[in-house]
């Protein structure tokens, strides 16, 4: 065993730390003080080898009879991989550990499905493969990927865990995410994010280091004809950077921005080369009129951190408010995020636009709000790239807004497609309906009216998405409007009660044609009531959820006040018991009875519930006016609410539903 005085002795360059464990030949010098004796020493020669893979065993990494010291190996063992039959192979989701890793010619290392973490330097003379794997590179000393160290250039994923940093001196492609969790990746223009069908490549915002230097982001594109809006994820890259895509010498521009002081479209050409795509700006790209897929590329310094833009509504005839931004980062982001957004002045609603397959200058576009797709298919995740408008609120004009965000809003999503990804739509109080050519069936437009209890009758920002009209020929833009007369792709309404509900429908067409109005999806809560589609000018009133089409011919323009939707609540013939608005309003949400009470006549009042045989189910003391909420757990039914108070009762029939 060593004693206190044993020192290793590098004969090239002097006292060493043990714990590095470099291999070579050392000089050991064991020294000491003896009593009587004086100093003694006694010097020799030791070999420190590291670890060799034997493959003696299979070719698992983890197995200890593989290695020839018996053991898998630790942060500070270097490794040595001859050609031996069985080649190691890293999988199954586990974490294997090395310091220095050398390959010999003949021979391989594998990484699937695995985490490799390598302390130091990585010489390859075989063939290193982590096409399914994770790299990460957490030494304390600068660590060095040189040239064509990985099979095909290409990882998974790369995590950079180094204070002193990382540096690329080649090609590095990388399929799945990099993650800098401390110091600096230097790219030095080598790191390509990839993108294909299956899913495209992302750098995790929630890493604490930087990366430094040009880095490469692809976009996949399942068909490359017509506009897409795009952005871009990098600091100052110019409109160049889509040259290999679209013909900038084309004479009918192919980039277009976006400006809403414009008294006129909005859209202004934008094709000179070295034109900057600034951060949070959105652009509309024409990629062409062929429909193979497109992967398109972008490269630039990384965006990274808090961001913002300041954008306006200067209520113009055309523009009304809208403005063309796009994701900054290069990963997806999460429009819900609870936290690291700054949306002042800003509606709630995103407006996604999807080209057409026919009409390569026009397309459609779909809206997301509060958990709800006017096609069922926009969501609240932004891919990487992705540009969408957003809608400045109403106000005194012109109306500034701020649009911010930080890293805490980007998300870990690999595949996330562009233009949109599916929401999590609440169906229960929701009607989807749409309008098609009835010879274009697939270019059906949809509209939503969905029930909130924080809802009234006019537009809400928060709570309704606007309607951006249609600029495909062969697509109608359906919508409905509210009582001040905004049009609406998505329409929030309040809880109903006894009355009927009547909301006009609008539609704008480019065309004559037969249109087929369709009813695309009903929610429980919905389906419980009377919903009839009339159209005035026929004098034709149909019963949704019994017949679901109505099909008529129409001219090229705008329709109003002639098609309706008619929702009566009180489908079950049973006429409700007085009640005073003034005094309470009492309604059911999804099993939660709510009471707003406006005045308490006397100094208490008292809520109950009762069955239609008169028992009572429930009962509490209400001692101040204000918005209640109750959980009576009641079952599906109709049930009669008292409320009483010293001077005054109220009764009201309501009908509860849990879901």
């Amino acid at each position: 065993s060593s004693s206190a005085g044993l020192v290793f002795i590098n004969s090239l360059n002097g006292q060493i730390d043990l714990s590095e464990s470099f291999p070579g030949t050392y000089v050991v010098t064991n020294t000491a003080n003896v009593a009587g004796c004086g100093v003694l020493s006694s010097t020799f020669e030791v070999t420190i080898a590291g670890q060799t893979w034997t493959g003696a065993i299979n070719s698992s990494w983890n197995e200890p009879g593989n290695w020839s010291c018996g053991f898998v190996p630790y942060p500070t063992t270097h490794i040595l991989i001859p050609d031996v039959a069985n080649k190691p192979i890293l999988s199954g989701g586990l974490t294997g550990t090395a310091n220095n890793i050398t390959i010999n010619t003949g021979s391989s290392l594998e990484i699937n499905d695995g985490t490799i973490q390598i302390k130091g330097s990585i010489s390859n003379n075989g063939i290193f493969t982590s096409v399914n794997g994770s790299i990460e590179l957490n030494g304390q000393g600068l660590q060095i990927i040189g040239p064509d160290v990985f099979h095909g250039n290409t990882i998974k994923n790369l995590i950079v865990d180094n204070l002193s940093g990382v540096t690329l001196q080649g090609p590095l492609n990388v399929s799945g995410y990099v993650k800098i969790s401390s110091g600096i990746l230097n790219s030095d223009g080598y790191l390509t994010l990839l993108s294909t069908s299956a899913g495209t490549a992302f750098i995790d915002g929630t890493g604490n280091g930087t990366i430094s230097g040009n880095v490469t982001m692809q976009r996949y594109l399942p068909e490359g004809f017509g506009y897409k809006y795009l952005s871009s994820p990098f600091l100052a890259a110019t409109i160049n950077e889509v040259s290999d895509e679209a013909d900038l010498s084309d004479p009918f521009p192919v980039v277009w921005k976006y400006d809403e002081s414009s008294i006129t479209t909005g859209w202004i050409s934008y094709i000179n080369p070295s034109d900057i795509m600034n951060p949070l700006e959105g652009y509309a790209v024409n990629f062409g009129s062929l429909t193979d897929p497109v992967t398109a590329d972008i490269t630039g310094i990384v965006n990274n951190g808090y961001l913002s833009v300041t954008l306006y509504n200067h209520n113009n005839t055309y523009t009304q408010g809208f403005n063309l931004v796009g994701n900054p980062y290069p990963s997806p982001i999460n429009w819900d995020n609870a936290t690291g957004w700054t949306k002042t002045n800003i509606d709630n609603a995103l407006y996604f636009f999807k080209a057409s397959s026919t009409d390569q200058y026009g397309g459609t576009y779909s809206t997301y709000i509060n958990g709800i797709s006017s096609d069922g298919i926009a969501g609240p995740i932004i891919p990487s790239m992705q540009g969408f408008f957003v809608h400045v609120s109403d106000g005194a004009y012109p109306v500034a807004g701020t649009l911010g965000l930080d890293n805490r809003v980007r998300i870990t999503d690999l595949t996330h497609p562009f233009i949109k990804k599916k929401g999590d739509t609440p169906l229960e109080g929701l009607l989807r309906i749409s309008a098609s050519f009835d010879d274009e069936i697939k270019y059906s437009d949809p509209a939503v009216i969905y029930i909130d209890p924080k809802a009234t009758m006019n537009f809400d920002g928060q709570l309704d998405g606007l309607k951006l009209m249609n600029t495909d020929y062969d697509a109608p833009s359906l919508f409905s409007v509210a009582n001040d007369g905004k049009k609406l792709s998505v329409n929030s309404i309040p809880q109903l009660f006894g009355d009927p509900c009547k909301i006009p429908l609008g539609l704008k067409l480019y065309k004559d044609g037969y249109i087929i109005f369709k009813v695309n999806e009903i929610g429980e809560e919905m389906a419980g009531m009377e919903i009839y589609f009339t159209d005035s000018f026929s004098e034709t009133s149909i019963r949704l959820g019994t017949i679901n089409e109505y099909r008529v011919f129409l001219k090229e323009g705008e329709h109003y006040n002639r098609f309706f939707l008619e929702i009566n609540p009180s489908s079950t013939g049973i006429t409700p018991p007085y009640e005073n608005d003034n005094l309470i309003r009492i309604y059911s949400y999804r099993g939660i009875l709510i009471a707003d009470i406006n005045i308490l006549p006397g100094n208490k009042g008292n809520l109950s519930i009762f069955n239609l045989a008169g028992q009572i189910l429930f009962r509490t003391n209400i001692d101040y006016p204000g918005h209640y909420e109750f959980s009576p757990n009641l079952k599906d039914g109709i049930y009669l609410v008292r409320f009483s108070t010293e001077m005054e009762i109220v009764t009201k029939l309501i009908y509860i539903q849990n879901r």
